[in-house]
Parts: C-alpha cells; sequence; structure tokens
C-alpha cells in the first residue's frame, strides 16, 4: 500500500476556495486552460464550437451553450484565481502573465469513489493518527470535486469495521515507522520485550501489517542479524536514519502469511475432531490455510502452533478435541490440570 500524503496539505488548502464541480464543467475549465497557456485567444463562440467538435470525435459530453462558458471563465477567475484578460482586438482571453497554473482536481469515476470512501473509513479504524487524518481529509478533498451518486443512499456511519485498531500506539513511533518502510529507511528503536526489559536496536521495516488488531513490522534487524518480527505497540522510541537505507527484501515481504507471520515453533500433523460449530468457526478463520475437513468432522492441520492451537481449542468449550500428535495431546492435557488446580 501506498498514499500521497505529501501533497494533502495543499489539497487542503485548496478545499476552502474551491467549489464543488462536476466532470463534464472540469473537462471545460482543463481545455480552456489549456488554450489559454497556449495564447489562442478563445472566446464563447470558439468555444461552443470547439466543445462540440470535441463532444462529437471524443465521446465527452461537454457540449453547451454561451452562457455555460461565460460562467466557466468567471469560475477561472473567481475560484481558480486565474489572471484572466479580454482582448477586444483580438476577440478573445488571454492571460495577464503566464505564471499562473491551473491546479485541477482528480475526477474519478463511481467505482474509483466508492473505493477511496470505502478505504477512508477502514482507515479510521485501523490508523492511528495523524495518518488516518490525512487519509479522511484527502477523500474529504476528492468529495468537493466528486459527487458519486452512490452517496444518495449509502450511510457511511452504517459500515462498520468492528476488529479495529485496540492497541494505544505513541503517532510519532508509528509515523516514523511508516515512513521508514515508505522510503526504504533504516530506523533505530528502543523495544519492550514481553517482559518489559530494553534493548536497543537497528532495523530495517520491510513490512508494515495489520495482524489480529495490532500493528507489526517484519523487518531485518541488525541486532540480530536476522529476520524478526516487532510488535508496533512494544517499540518506545523510533529515530528515522536518514542517511541509512536498505534494499527491500522479497523473502522477508513474501514470509508475511497467516500461517507463520508471528514466527512460533510450529507442531506438524495436528489433527482434530470438532462438531459443525467449530468446523464452522474453522471455515472462516482456518488455522492453516490447507488444512483439511472431513466430512466425519475430523480436521488435518499440516502446521500450527501451540501459542495459537491451545487458545483455539479452550475457546470452543469442549466442542474440539485434539487426536494427533500423541506427545502434543499430553502436554495439553497438563495445561488443563494446571488450570484446574487453580480453582
Amino acid at each position: 500500500m501506498s498514499f500521497r500524503v505529501t501533497a494533502i496539505n495543499f489539497f487542503i488548502f485548496l478545499r476552502g476556495f474551491i467549489m464543488p464541480i462536476q466532470k463534464a464543467q472540469m473537462h471545460r475549465l482543463m481545455r480552456i486552460a489549456a488554450l489559454l497557456k497556449e495564447n489562442r485567444y478563445p472566446n464563447s463562440e470558439t468555444l461552443v464550437r470547439e466543445f462540440r467538435r470535441i463532444a462529437l470525435e471524443e465521446e465527452l459530453e461537454i457540449d453547451c451553450g454561451k452562457k455555460t462558458i461565460l460562467r466557466d471563465m468567471k469560475l477561472l477567475e473567481n475560484e481558480f484565481h486565474c489572471p484572466l484578460a479580454f482582448d477586444r482586438v483580438r476577440n478573445g482571453y488571454y492571460l495577464k502573465h503566464h505564471g499562473w497554473d491551473f491546479i485541477a482536481p482528480a475526477l474519478l469515476d463511481e467505482n474509483e469513489m466508492l473505493a477511496a470512501v470505502i478505504g477512508a473509513r477502514i482507515a479510521e479504524e485501523i490508523f492511528p493518527s495523524p495518518l488516518k487524518n490525512k487519509i479522511r481529509n484527502a477523500v474529504d478533498y476528492l468529495l468537493q470535486h466528486n459527487n458519486p451518486d452512490f452517496l444518495d443512499a449509502a450511510n457511511m456511519e452504517s459500515l462498520s469495521i468492528l476488529s479495529g485498531l485496540y492497541a494505544d500506539l505513541e503517532p510519532k513511533i508509528f509515523m516514523t515507522i511508516f515512513q521508514g518502510w515508505q522510503s526504504n529507511h533504516c530506523v533505530k528503536i528502543s523495544y519492550a520485550d514481553w517482559q518489559g526489559e530494553l534493548t536497543e536496536r537497528i532495523i530495517e521495516p520491510h513490512t508494515l501489517v495489520f495482524y489480529n488488531n495490532s500493528w507489526y513490522t517484519k523487518a531485518f534487524c541488525h541486532l540480530k542479524h536476522q529476520p524478526r518480527t516487532f510488535a508496533l505497540r512494544r517499540i518506545k522510541q523510533a529515530k528515522l536514519l536518514e542517511h541509512d537505507d536498505f534494499e527491500p527484501d522479497k523473502q522477508i515481504i513474501s514470509s508475511v502469511n497467516p500461517d507463520d507471520f508471528l514466527g512460533f515453533e510450529k507442531v506438524e500433523n495436528v489433527k482434530l475432531h470438532a462438531c459443525n460449530y467449530t468446523l464452522d468457526r474453522l471455515k472462516s478463520s482456518p488455522l492453516h490455510t490447507h488444512q483439511i475437513i472431513h466430512d466425519d468432522g475430523t480436521v488435518e492441520i499440516p502446521a500450527v502452533a501451540k501459542e495459537v492451537l491451545f487458545p483455539f481449542i479452550l475457546s470452543q468449550e469442549g466442542n474440539a478435541k485434539l487426536l494427533e500428535p500423541a506427545g502434543l495431546k499430553a502436554e495439553f492435557k497438563a495445561v488443563l490440570q494446571k488450570m484446574l488446580s487453580a480453582y
């Protein structure tokens, strides 16, 4: 994923000055601006003919009359600050100076706007500030200049993302990791393990991953000289190393998958027996992408970590039974006995 965040502040500035514009009108404004830049001295009559020609040859719905042309000229002058003037000798409009640039808003179709609006809605739930605000502002800017029909009936507040961001991330730390990933620069971090012990590391953030309602980066760690997965919520300090870049590692990037993301040690050839309720859960949230579910309720799992399997079986409240391997079954039984002894 990538985000055009550098131009957003400029877009926000423009948003307060430019009124909503329909696609046909924007096409006309772009053509008029081009003719003015080329010193073609267009006027209402020549533009009517030009737009009629374009409508026929390019199948764009921009055919219009003189009154519409005059309104477009006023819009260019008032809203886009075009240094417009009329030359009576040449009978056409011209630019009083050529330092003016016509900044045209993006014109998107219905599908593109739908993707942008839904993307912003998801971003509000899974990205921390300030990135989610920048994405939201960028889409708000697009909506100022595009008026998709689906928004007449759609209620975006009813589009819910229940698996959102729950961890409390420090915005500056997230953005530092984000910038390192985006620009392929190393980041110096202070990282706390699950016991709270801090270590100083330099990492290459090859990936940025939203997994189980938390943000991670699978990075190459210079301290351990191997790829490691870091939970962003455990990073206490982060500094972008602007003069220390890296080449993206395709092997690290491709290793990010549901079966092996967190890097736990796996147990191979695991078998379960489950009732229909649990089988339904396994179909929607498999323990392995290549698991096999048989008609008799037996589930074959090529490989799975105990840290994933044991909590899943416990959550099924007896509706899933571990069958194989025997050693893993005995280990799970010991865990159950330890839990019972606490009560």
